[in-house]
């Protein structure tokens, strides 16, 4: 027999006659119980109808014995449709209409007042998905509900379930098992004649995870995860939560999304190194801090971050964790330094959120670069212990290590949910000993007689003259070894043998590029603890309180100093006759290796409360407090006249093997200059921050258009740094100079700000062509406690999704940037030796060598602000099921005038026609066409204008079922189309990407991730590659380069990764152990050549880790 819904379906479209309709009818309504009832009235007037929510089946059997009307229909489809209740006096066509309404059908006359019933559905689509036990064995037997509908599922054997008839649209499922946590999968996509197919998803158990609402999970496609990935299991919003809507790679700004898997496969001990791997947007050129090579006293300050995105500066990149602003670290000494993103343990995080373009409506701090949202991972009850360990392939031993404990527990019948973390981190730089990079750049520099600081003191005479009579040179040096003490006999072969060689000091570090134990980063460990606490007092309120401190202990070895002195002839320690110069690297072994010490204490709470509304609304208040004190002990500098005295006094012998003979106790007791005091630790920096925050929003709200989500609130912000006065002192306590006295400052900012995603039509106006419409609207006010600091800044983002998996992308956001603030301001100068304070390797490019130079740094707190506009253009292509593909285009174009911008050294040396001021040079001598550099003043300016255009692109695909896992492959390129910079107003616009100036260092043309991989529920391997094109560079560099470029690079990298427990066939279903290896850098290449590198000293461009070739060990057990 024929199918009644079928039979229904071509009666009502006329494809059969007469006859054999009626026929057909008939046989129906015998097979489907379908309800025919006459009319005693042929009447079309009202009736009265009490008819209750039902199945519309039900109710049109109702509706038709109340009306007395013929009403023809198939049972089989509408029982399994939900009708609404009437209750009223209605006409016949309005009662059907509001029986039907929203069901999928409509009643349709026929014949007189005969009503058939049809669907006027568009094409169906197909939910399926897995669900399993957070032991990863199938939950079977689960119920799953499709809410709106009286549609479930049960789940088979293996756990998977199906929904084979779902209309199109964003959906919602609902799954219950018993002893487990609800779960709710929201935002599951259905489209026409499609098959959805969800992530695998797992039930927490009731014991681990209690919140105020089921467990949330987005249903996004399993097609879509990385190697081993599963979904990002973010939960529902929390007291101390993440303050931002749900973003993902689909929205309207062109977000990328990081997963916690990502970060684990990665094989890192700490964030900012994977996220300066992963984001192509970041300066690839630039190592973090504690990686630089640098021994500039800020970068010994300084957090471990580098993060600024496309070209722009560190303070041009927002960073915030759960949404709220990671607190800067500030000191009074030095530039105001960006936030520490390694402050946050690996361990707690579930996501990274990266938008590369402007949002200044959505997140406060006017973000031009872009935004970095960490997300933490949600409350779970367990216990997590991870340890990771890297080292060089190359022998030598540059260990860093990280070692993570986490638990969670709930307490009180779950209202009270405790979750305690800590971390360790060690990290033990490379030195020059084992690289050799900076020796192999110095044998290709020219330097300077006065400044030849090597491993034993350089001499010559003080006129010229020879040294060993007529025609002898009038440059030797002292021998290895030698005390001092030996006469004109120690120098016995010596006459025009320079040293060369590098200082080989008397300890494991030593903090300068001219020793051979000088690191290239430094030495660090760091202790992070975080704690948090979660309480439901009632099912409608939530309070909570996080709290994190860290401290770090940063050292870069043994203060090395350089001396330029004076042995008279009369000397008795001079055998040579004659006035002699000598140059001489010195140390304080008596010290000790760590006595430079700098400590940076982190602090921070957060606490909050939530309530939960009727009709999905949420409203939350919380408040963030931190504190970050940076402490240093260490030397100031070397007094010379005092250096010089202990020389004349005979005191102080300049003619020995400073590696091998240390110091006398006067040069402690006279000549070294401490900062406020031998052995004691000052506070550079003691920096606080108060962030308050509202809001109020709604992820589930009903529109005329559609379903939309939304947030408004207000931020406020309060910041504050500490007077500082620093003292230099000498070991007696006597002082070495006059104080500077810095003030501190306050700097209060408050803003409002509301954020609308919502389809901008409702879906059913569209053609079938177009699937929707969808805008993201934010609108944000700024002000603060000073005059200039007021502005309006919005942003509207567009979204277009199109039949055949294509959607349209754009958005455009303006923005009005404020000077970072500078919150020290110096009162008093200081007075006294000075003398290598702020000393620094420079390359001169004008007289093509390296020497010693002083850096100061200018504060100028009266920048006005800049503008900038940003707009971005993106398309999206996502189709397949089994063998999905997904690729994404998107261009965002930045264009900024009255440019804040920040020179550090080698970028004033680059500009110095157009800001002589900022470069002060001695007097040329005979024979030179230019004098050396004295005096360098870094800092910040105003720049005319800036105007950015990139690219960016990524390929995603997956091919399930493969060997019984998931086959992967991905990749991601950056293309800059346009990069130009105008320093002043008449000055030439200079396009940085083809004949650089040096303002806009690190940029490359193209840049590309790609990895392939494969995985089951056991194990995985994959190979990961980078690339980094060719950079031009500016002109001064030629000569020394040798080109006009740093070569291009390409780095690969494997894993390999198994479940442990699978592997050995353990019989536990609690405990999990799950291992990883990772080799970096697999080729080995040698980092491209680049002269020029600046304070590293290194002669090479390190895209990646100084060691080269790495390998990283890590286990996970979970209890």
């Amino acid at each position: 027999m024929r199918r009644p819904a079928a039979l229904f379906r071509r009666l009502a479209a006329g494809t059969l006659s007469c006859d054999a309709s009626f026929r057909a009818v008939a046989r129906a309504h015998a097979a489907a119980c379908l309800a025919l009832a006459l009319a005693t009235t042929l009447t079309a007037a009202p009736v009265e109808l009490h008819i209750p929510a039902q199945p519309a089946a039900d109710a049109l059997l109702a509706f038709s014995q109340q009306a007395h009307v013929e009403v023809l229909f198939a049972f089989d489809e509408l029982n399994i449709v939900h009708a609404h209740a009437l209750d009223g006096t209605l006409e016949p066509d309005v009662a059907l209409a509001r029986l039907l309404a929203e069901s999928g059908f409509a009643a349709f006359r026929y014949s007189g007042d005969k009503y058939v019933v049809r669907s006027v559905r568009q094409a169906a689509g197909t939910i399926t998905g897995r669900l399993l036990l957070a032991t990863s064995e199938p939950a079977a037997g689960v119920t799953v509900a499709l809410a709106g509908t009286r549609l479930s599922a049960v789940t088979d054997a293996s756990g998977h379930f199906s929904f084979p008839s779902v209309p199109p649209g964003r959906h919602q499922l609902f799954a219950n098992a018993a002893g487990w946590h609800p779960l709710r999968i929201d935002h599951v996509e259905v489209e026409a004649g499609r098959i959805s197919k969800l992530d695998d998803q797992r039930f927490q158990p009731a014991r681990e995870l209690e919140t105020l609402e089921p467990y949330v999970v987005e249903g996004r496609s399993a097609r879509l995860r990385p190697i081993d990935d599963s979904a990002a299991l973010l939960g529902p919003r929390r007291a101390t939560g993440n303050l931002d809507l749900p973003r993902g790679e689909n929205d309207a700004l062109p977000f990328t999304i990081y997963t916690r898997e990502q970060i684990t496969r990665s094989g890192v001990v700490a964030l900012n190194e994977f996220l300066q791997r992963a984001i192509l947007e970041g300066d690839a050129t630039a190592r973090p801090p504690e990686q630089s090579g640098s021994f500039d006293l800020n970068d010994g300050l300084a957090g471990s971050t580098n993060l600024k995105l496309r070209g722009y500066e560190e303070n041009e990149t927002v960073i915030l964790i759960n949404g709220r602003r990671l607190p800067e670290v500030q000191t009074s000494v030095g530039r105001t330094q960006p936030a520490d993103v390694n402050f946050i343990p690996l361990s707690l995080i579930q996501q990274v959120e990266v938008l590369p373009a402007s949002a200044s409506a959505i997140y406060s701090g006017n973000p031009v670069g872009g935004v970095i949202n960490i997300v933490l991972r949600p409350d779970v009850t367990a216990t997590e212990v991870n340890a990771t360990y890297t080292n060089a392939t190359a022998g030598y031993d540059a260990p860093q290590t990280s070692f993570s404990l986490q638990h969670g527990q709930s307490l009180l019948d779950h209202k009270l949910r405790v979750r305690l973390n800590a971390v360790l981190t060690a990290v033990e730089p490379p030195t020059e000993t084992e690289l050799g990079y900076r020796r192999r750049r110095d044998a290709r520099q020219a330097i300077a007689a006065d400044s030849l600081y090597r491993a034993t003191p350089n001499v010559r005479s003080a006129d010229g003259t020879p040294l060993f009579g007529a025609g002898s040179a009038s440059f030797t040096s002292v021998a290895p070894g030698a005390d001092g003490l030996g006469g004109l006999a120690a120098f016995n072969g010596r006459a025009g043998v320079a040293q060369r060689d590098f200082y080989d000091s008397p300890a494991g570090l030593s903090a300068s590029p001219l020793t051979l134990d000088s690191p290239y980063g430094r030495r660090q460990r760091r202790q992070a603890f975080f704690g948090s606490v979660t309480y439901d007092p009632w099912p409608w309120l939530q309070v909570g309180v996080d709290a994190t401190h860290s401290r770090t202990v940063m050292n870069r070895g043994l203060d090395v100093l350089t001396g330029n002195l004076t042995l008279a002839a009369a000397s008795p320690l001079n055998p040579l006759g004659q006035d002699v110069a000598i140059t001489l690297v010195e140390t304080a072994p008596q010290l000790g290796e760590n006595y430079s010490e700098a400590r940076i204490d982190f602090s921070s709470a957060v606490g909050g409360l939530l309530l939960r509304l009727p009709r999905d609304w949420r409203l939350s208040a919380d408040a963030q407090v931190s504190r970050n004190i940076v402490k240093y002990r260490g030397l100031s500098a070397a007094d010379p006249q005092r250096w010089q005295a202990l020389v004349d006094q005979g005191l102080y012998n300049p003619l020995r093997d400073t590696q091998r003979f240390v110091p006398p106790q006067a040069f402690y007791d006279s000549v070294l200059v401490y900062r406020g005091g031998r052995d004691r630790f000052v506070t550079l920096g003691d920096y606080r921050t108060l962030d308050v925050s509202a809001r109020v929003s709604n992820q589930e709200l009903t529109l005329p258009t559609g379903r939309a989500s939304m947030i408004a609130g207000a931020d406020y912000r309060l910041l504050k740094l500490a007077d500082y006065t620093e003292q230099t002192v000498y070991a007696d306590g006597s002082p070495a100079a006059d104080p500077t006295i810095r003030d501190g400052r306050q700097l209060e900012r408050y803003s409002f700000f509301a954020e609308t995603q919502a389809p901008l039509v409702p879906r059913r106006w569209l053609p079938k062509w177009l699937h929707e419409v969808e805008a993201d609207v934010a609108v944000r006010y700024i002000a603060s406690d000073q005059s200039n600091e007021v502005n309006t800044v919005p942003t509207l983002g567009l979204k277009a999704a199109f039949a055949g998996g294509v959607t349209f992308r754009g958005s455009v956001t303006s923005s009005k940037r404020f000077p970072t603030p500078q919150l020290s301001k110096q009162v008093s100068a200081p007075g006294g030796p000075g003398g290598g304070v702020n000393q620094e390797l420079i390359v001169d490019p004008r007289r093509n060598e390296s020497y010693l130079a002083q850096i100061d740094d200018d504060v100028n707190i009266f920048l006005p602000p800049e503008d900038a506009i940003t707009q971005t253009a993106g398309l999206v292509f996502e189709r397949g099921d089994e063998h999905h593909f997904r690729a994404s285009l998107d261009f965002i174009d930045t264009q900024k005038t009255n440019e804040i911008i920040s020179l550090d050294a080698k970028q004033t040396l680059a500009l110095e026609t157009l800001l002589p001021d900022r470069v002060q040079r001695a007097a040329p001598g005979p024979g030179e066409t230019v004098g050396r550099v004295t005096r360098l003043i870094v800092g910040s300016i105003n720049a005319s204008s800036r105007h950015s255009q990139n690219w960016t692109l990524a390929f995603d695909y997956s091919w399930t079922g493969v060997l019984g896992g998931t086959l992967e492959a991905r990749a991601r390129g950056l293309y800059y189309q346009r990069y130009e910079r105008q320093v002043f107003t008449g000055s030439p616009t200079v396009d940085q990407l083809n004949h650089p100036d040096g303002l806009a260092p690190g940029l490359l043309r193209y840049r590309a991730n790609f990895g392939v991989g494969w995985s089951n529920r056991t194990y995985g391997f994959g190979l990961d590659g980078q690339y980094f094109h060719a950079r031009r560079l500016p002109a001064a560099d030629w000569a020394a380069q040798g080109s006009d470029r740093v070569a291009a690079y390409w780095q690969f990298d494997a894993y390999a990764q198994a479940d442990l427990i699978r592997l050995l066939r353990l019989k536990t279903k609690r405990y999990g152990l799950r291992g990883q290896l990772r080799v970096n850098n697999l080729s080995d290449f040698d980092y491209p050549k680049y002269a020029n590198d600046g304070a590293a000293a290194a002669g090479v461009q390190p895209y990646g880790d100084w060691r080269g070739r790495t390998y990283s060990l890590s286990v996970t057990a979970t209890f």
